[in-house]
């Protein structure tokens, strides 16, 4: 197995959006003027296993437009074509793309791909809802042309911590878990590598590492408690297996990845796999 980090363009989010407040104000400063952060990378993931191609998210275009609580800095020299053919990859040959959730970039990639999109079924009727629907023509954030994934059903059972996932691979090495939080219907995918780590494509589970140790709801899902209760059920997933996180929007996934750094939850930090033969940080 293969696991490639992919990367189209970057984006500015609200401080707000990162470390909201409590209360009323979570969403409202969202709206209202305050300082921004500094570029966060918009990552997607290629997965080679067992002679087939996959996708993990598509990433932004250029066509993009901002929103009160972000900024997009993309180019049409970074979107998915560009970047699937800097990791010496054929986008034609992607067989199956798994959506971890439906916001502009993660999905607006899809306008590249060909193949076979899936999304969790209960991320698909959140986004046919009213509120949704709404959102998308007030922030004038249009699902992008020919959206139409497959939805399906996390009925295989529970998966180490998580209570519901769906196998993507015959093997059983890939893996779709729910994590709900950011949204209704958000799904990160675990895949099993050479050496036994779970590497967890988190998509938005959390902006960051020091998100997911701080147990700290973001400042969009709908509902916070089950945001924080999906970051327990990580971390106790990543005490049960040695894991890598890798948020979409950590500037340190791809180090992560590369490093195979995973996540010692007890502790509150990070350490260097033994496997590695690396010393703890």
């Amino acid at each position: 197995m293969k696991i490639h980090g992919l990367t189209s363009g970057a984006v500015r989010v609200k401080h707000s959006f990162l470390y909201p407040s409590p209360g009323r104000r979570r969403q409202l400063d969202l709206f209202t003027p305050g300082a921004f952060s500094d570029p966060l990378p918009i990552h997607c993931w290629a997965i080679e296993h067992d002679g087939v191609l996959r996708l993990v998210d598509t990433g932004e275009t250029e066509a993009a437009r901002n929103v009160p609580f972000a900024r997009m800095e993309v180019t049409p020299e970074q979107e998915l074509p560009a970047a699937m053919a800097e990791a010496g990859l054929a986008l034609d040959e992607v067989s199956q793309v798994a959506l971890t959730h439906a916001h502009g970039d993660h999905i607006d990639g899809l306008v590249h791909v060909q193949a076979r999109a899936l999304i969790n079924e209960t991320e698909l009727d959140f986004l046919r809802s009213p509120i949704p629907r709404v959102m998308r023509r007030v922030l004038r954030q249009p699902l992008p042309p020919r959206f139409a994934p497959d939805p399906f059903v996390l009925d295989d059972g529970p998966f180490g911590a998580f209570p519901e996932s769906r196998s993507l691979s015959d093997d059983g090495r890939i893996v779709a878990v729910a994590t709900p939080g950011h949204t209704p219907g958000h799904l990160s995918v675990i895949c099993i590598d050479d050496a036994g780590r779970h590497v967890m494509l988190a998509g938005d589970a959390t902006d960051s590492l020091e998100q997911l140790h701080a147990r700290r709801a973001d400042a969009v899902g709908p509902d916070p408690k089950v945001h924080i209760a999906t970051l327990e059920t990580v971390l106790a997933h990543c005490t049960q297996h040695p894991t890598v996180y890798l948020p979409s929007h950590d500037p340190d996934s791809a180090a992560r990845l590369a490093a195979g750094t995973t996540v010692q939850a007890e502790r509150g930090d990070d350490r260097r796999d033994s496997a590695l033969g690396l010393p703890a940080t």
